[in-house]
């Protein structure tokens, strides 16, 4: 080959690249590492719960179903054996620069060094943020400022906290999330998840879920609000509706009352679904107060929660209370699943990064008017961040 044809190839490549690649004094990529690992003593009557809910009786009374005897209990005598100790860790790896041209990109792989389907990449600059993640937080999330209200309770009839995505945003479907620039105090999100479990078809759960929330800070108050619709693409995903209450629901043996209850009246969150929250928290001297609202409207049930939480600090320990209330609605009768949950907790720092914690909470639940039943649970966890 001609060596001035090779050498002017390699010129044309060298003015190409300086053309259209990134000036050499954009900034590197700083990488971040953080950790935490935590070591928890679990003391509760769950035991107790599994054999009230398997007591039928009382929900053949809401709905003719049939009477099978219920096979999975406790031992006879009912007995818990505590505490029951687990450890648990993560480590997070995260990248972030600003190119020369103002460009702001960052990685964040989440938990494990490999991150995988979890890694969130963005772009940020003076038009905002555009990140991509599979299993993101919906826009609805990120604008509600309140605590999500989901305490770990020992009742097998748990109905959580907060509704904070319907399930268009499921942890499968990769989500575009568009964080505008803060103006005034305001900040606006948008979720998009154009595929609810990234199948690529239309034969997908949900298509094109979207996501709108907003929240605004003026001093010491923050409010936020936001919507979310999603709709099922598949006729099957509420194939279980009842249209009656009829005798033909099966009893395997093995269904609390809860789930007894869902198959005869109508109890899964499916279908087309409907999400709206608002929230709002208020800092007062060494108190912090927040409250709020969401509701989960679906093709079959409605889940709707609210909360109210207090925090405050007395010399080394920081004391909470929280209250939070959740209601399910059938749709079949005027019954519903409903759970309230008060809750304490006590922690203070017992050096750089480690901190030891106490919480406790009761639960009260009353699935379909059946009576309501008490479960107690209460965590001591040290936890370690690095």
């Amino acid at each position: 080959m001609d060596k001035k044809i090779l050498l002017s190839g390699v010129a044309a490549l060298l003015i190409s690249g300086a053309m259209f690649t990134t000036p050499a004094s954009a900034s590197a990529l700083d990488v971040t590492m953080s950790g935490e690992a935590k070591l928890t003593a679990t003391f509760n009557d769950a035991c107790k719960d599994s054999d009230v809910n398997l007591s039928t009786s009382s929900i053949n009374a809401v709905a003719a179903i049939s009477t099978a005897t219920n096979t999975t209990t406790c031992t006879s005598p009912a007995s818990d054996d505590m505490p029951v100790w687990a450890t648990t860790s993560k480590l997070e790896f995260g990248a972030a620069g600003t190119l020369a041209n103002g460009l702001g990109v960052s990685v964040d792989l989440g938990a494990g060094a490999a991150g995988g389907a979890g890694s969130e990449i963005a772009l940020s600059g003076a038009f905002g943020k555009v990140a991509w993640k599979q299993g993101a937080d919906s826009a609805v999330k990120l604008a509600l400022p309140n605590a999500q209200g989901d305490l770990t309770v020992a009742s097998r009839d748990d109905l959580g906290g907060h509704s904070v995505t319907t399930a268009g945003t499921s942890a499968a479907g990769t989500a575009v999330t568009y964080t505008a620039p803060s103006v005034g105090g305001m900040d606006l999100f948008v979720t998009y998840v154009p595929s609810s479990e990234d199948l690529a078809t239309n034969e997908d759960k949900y298509l094109d879920t979207i996501a709108i929330g907003a929240k605004m800070s003026a001093g010491d108050i923050t409010i936020g609000a936001g919507w979310e619709t999603a709709t099922a693409q598949t006729a099957g995903d509420c194939a279980s509706i009842p249209t009656s209450i009829v005798a033909t629901f099966a009893n395997t043996g093995t269904e609390g009352i809860a789930e007894l209850a869902d198959g005869a009246l109508g109890g899964d969150l499916c279908g087309d679904q409907t999400l709206m929250g608002i929230g709002a928290s208020m800092s007062l001297a060494d108190m912090s107060i927040n409250a709020g609202y969401t509701k989960l409207d679906t093709e079959e049930a409605d889940k709707t929660t609210y909360n109210v939480g207090v925090s405050t600090s007395v010399g080394a320990y920081s004391l909470g209370l929280d209250y939070v209330n959740s209601s399910k609605a059938y749709l079949l009768g005027a019954a519903s699943h409903d759970q309230t949950v008060l809750g304490a907790s006590l922690s203070t720092n017992l050096g750089d990064g480690v901190d030891l914690g106490l919480s406790f909470n009761t639960s009260s639940v009353d699935v379909a008017s059946t009576g309501a039943h008490s479960n107690y649970n209460a965590e001591v966890e040290l936890k370690i961040t690095y």
